[in-house]
């Protein structure tokens, strides 16, 4: 039986379901996404996820040039997308990372709790919304005073740094994670509390885009 399996595998070809952290591309004959995803216009969609009519082409297939990013996947189904990239350097900024329209999120009022804190994102990417406090579960929105700037919201887990993703037990603007800055990875400019102002140096993280 394993001779017959292994013979069948080599004359078809295996299929070796990718992760579902990001959308994949697929076509209508071979529409081989990861569960829970399915083959929409030539890309693996989670299941549920409304797409912006952006995307959409007058002839009814996608216009991939109208993406709200060019490296990134859907969050939730309310439209949010998490786009992937360094920022800060070489003249970029987090802003620049959301295109056609999408803006960097100012809050998560398009998200869920767990769609945000979901363990299949890989990176952690940013909104608009610094913090403040003296540790991490502790940080909330940023209003001024003795840790302001020491770290941002987001959703996903931060790669490329020593300090970890954490909960908060204060939820800023419905964002319930926080990655704090580091001197490598994602270097913060206290003095300038803009997310353009700051500094990610690893292309798994980026930041959450919203539709316009």
């Amino acid at each position: 039986m394993r001779l017959a399996v292994l013979s069948l595998c080599l004359f078809v070809g295996c299929f070796q379901e990718p992760p579902a952290d990001r959308v994949w591309r697929c076509t209508a004959d071979k529409p081989q996404c990861p569960e829970g995803q399915s083959c929409i216009n030539d890309w693996c969609i989670k299941d549920g996820t409304a797409q912006p009519d952006l995307l959409m082409s007058s002839d009814g297939s996608a216009d991939m040039s109208k993406l709200p990013c060019s490296d990134g996947f859907p969050i939730g189904t309310q439209g949010v997308w998490a786009c992937r990239g360094k920022f800060g350097s070489g003249g970029s900024v987090a802003s620049s990372l959301c295109t056609n329209g999408y803006k960097v999120c100012v809050d998560g009022n398009r998200l869920t709790d767990a769609e945000c804190s979901n363990a299949t994102i890989k990176g952690f990417f940013f909104a608009d919304l610094t913090g403040q406090g003296t540790s991490l579960s502790l940080f909330r929105c940023a209003m001024g005073g003795t840790g302001t700037g020491a770290a941002w919201f987001g959703c996903g887990s931060i790669v490329g740094t020593n300090t970890p993703t954490e909960r908060t037990a204060s939820p800023c603007k419905n964002i319930p994670l926080v990655s704090a800055c580091d001197t490598v990875g994602f270097i913060c400019n206290k003095s300038d509390l803009r997310l353009d102002a700051q500094r990610n140096d690893s292309t798994q993280n980026g930041v959450l885009c919203c539709p316009p």
